[in-house]
């Protein structure tokens, strides 16, 4: 019988068994790291800075909380119920810092919005390749974007495009202040409101069609524009209505070809003073509309002249006019023109004024908008050609097109609801299916819409330093970091198989 020796041949399978299993087990712990990583109940995060930089603030926290609260009910039906799209090709080579930047927000708002259940808000990355097909879908429902549109938030068939100049405040001293939070937080707001805005759409006075698709007399694009905005358009006769209806959030008069009538006026008239009634009106050049009285209890007066630029920089290769002046001072209706830098483009402009002749009143401001250059004027006479300044009878450069009113109280004593508000642009071809999607004509219109509904909502968030971090160093700095960080592995490394030969050699 031989002797027992030294055989590891039963010792080597369960060494090659713990192996396995450790392998097993290692593989599947992280599987499960992630798989609880996924769970919105085990998500957390603590920001340790004193001003609560990395967070978002209490406004915000709130709004998701209402928007939680709104989302549809039951297994998974709000899943993806507000739609955050981030088109990646549309940020240039300057904007690396405010992309990182927006992702960062746009994760921070969906894992708040996790809290409340299922995850109703979804951030999707678009760009060359990827999930073109959703964008194309968008662009057909709502009109393509913008090239400087980076961020489209999308709720049903509501949407809100987002450019890059919105996200970026420039301080005097060129530091960019970084405001998305402001701008995404009052787009949830926008997208997600249950309740709509009724405008009423005047009709018989060969207005804009609101239905209709005709190049010249139509609004149906922007009838769309509106309707994607929450708001519920219907047209409304008052020579046989009578009445304006209770519900009334916005009065639309887009263009009227003949006069008002007495009793339509009148109408108007109370709506805005014992209602504090929202009344958007567009007015052209040779008509008469019929609404001086309103406009005169308004402090806003509009002779009957045609704008007459003659400042090259003020037409158009088409001929029409380029009008790129604005009231200086901020203002919640000309912002988007100013932010993104866009004109206003017609063929017709008519002078819209403060009425110099008023009688002062300190419960009504009136603020001019949109303004011609310095060598335009109004001309009055258009039956003569060619046309020529004559300082006896036209109006002198430079013209208001846009005016703004607003009450700061109720018309009637003791009124703690806020004043009616009147909009006057002196055109109507700005909101035609040819001229609407021309310059920041939309944007334009869209926002006075919102200002007169109250839904333009100034959300009141401080905005954060744009900036991102970036190690700049020399190859030298490099080897010397790579030394430093590399000894003690090294020395361990070395150390290891020093000892590992010494063994095997006793």
């Amino acid at each position: 019988m031989s002797k027992p020796g030294d055989d590891f041949s039963v010792v080597r399978p369960i060494r090659r068994l713990n192996r396995l299993t450790q392998t097993i087990l290692a593989i599947g712990l992280a599987l499960m790291v992630n798989f609880l990583a996924e769970q919105s109940d085990f998500r957390f995060r603590y920001d340790l800075t004193a001003d609560r930089r990395h967070s978002l603030s209490a406004e915000s926290v709130e709004t998701i909380k209402v928007a939680s609260r709104k989302s549809p009910a039951g297994n998974n039906k709000n899943k993806n119920w507000v739609r955050a799209l981030v088109l990646n090709d549309n940020f240039s080579e300057n904007d690396v810092s405010l992309r990182v930047q927006l992702g960062k927000l746009l994760e921070a708002y969906k894992l708040e919005s996790s809290k409340e259940g299922n995850e109703w808000f979804n951030v999707t990355q678009i760009s060359s390749g990827l999930n073109q097909e959703l964008l194309s879908e968008v662009a057909a429902q709502n009109g393509p974007p913008a090239r400087n549109t980076v961020l489209i938030i999308l709720c049903g068939t509501r949407v809100k495009y987002v450019s890059s100049a919105e996200l970026v405040d420039v301080t005097p001293n060129n530091q960019a202040l970084f405001k998305g939070e402001s701008v995404v937080t009052s787009a949830l707001l926008e997208v997600t409101e249950e309740r709509p805005a009724i405008g009423y759409i005047i009709k018989g006075h060969g207005e804009l069609g609101l239905e209709d698709s005709s190049p010249l007399r139509g609004m149906s694009q922007l009838s769309r524009q509106l309707r994607n905005r929450n708001f519920t358009l219907r047209t409304l006769d008052l020579n046989t209505s009578k009445e304006i209806p209770r519900d009334t959030s916005v009065l639309f008069i887009m263009g009227p070809q003949i006069a008002f009538s007495p009793l339509e006026v009148e109408l108007i008239k109370n709506y805005l003073y014992e209602r504090n009634g929202r009344v958007l009106v567009l007015i052209e050049p040779g008509r008469t509309h019929g609404l001086d009285t309103i406009l005169s209890d308004w402090a806003i007066f509009s002779p009957d002249c045609e704008l007459q630029e003659q400042d090259a920089s003020g037409r158009s290769a088409e001929g029409d006019i380029v009008l790129r002046r604005l009231v200086d001072k901020p203002n919640a209706l000309t912002r988007v023109l100013q932010e993104q830098d866009l004109p206003i483009i017609g063929s017709r402009f008519r002078n819209v004024k403060f009425d110099d002749g008023s009688t002062p009143d300190s419960t009504l401001s009136v603020t001019p908008l949109i303004f011609s250059s310095d060598n335009s004027w109004g001309e009055t006479d258009y039956q003569r050609r060619p046309f020529k300044y004559d300082i006896n009878r036209d109006q002198p450069g430079p013209l208001s097109v846009a005016v703004a009113a607003e009450r700061a109280a109720g018309i009637r004593k003791g009124t703690t609801s806020s004043g009616g508000r009147l909009v006057v642009i002196g055109s109507s071809d700005i909101a035609t299916n040819q001229k609407i999607n021309r310059g920041g004509n939309q944007a334009f219109i869209i926002q006075s819409a919102a200002w007169l509904a109250d839904r333009d909502r100034a959300v009141s968030i401080t905005p954060r330093v744009a900036s991102a971090y970036q190690i700049t160093a020399t190859a030298a700095d490099f080897w010397a970091l790579a030394l430093r960080f590399g000894c003690i592995p090294a020395i361990v490394l070395a150390l290891g198989l020093a000892i590992s030969i010494w063994r095997r050699r006793n």
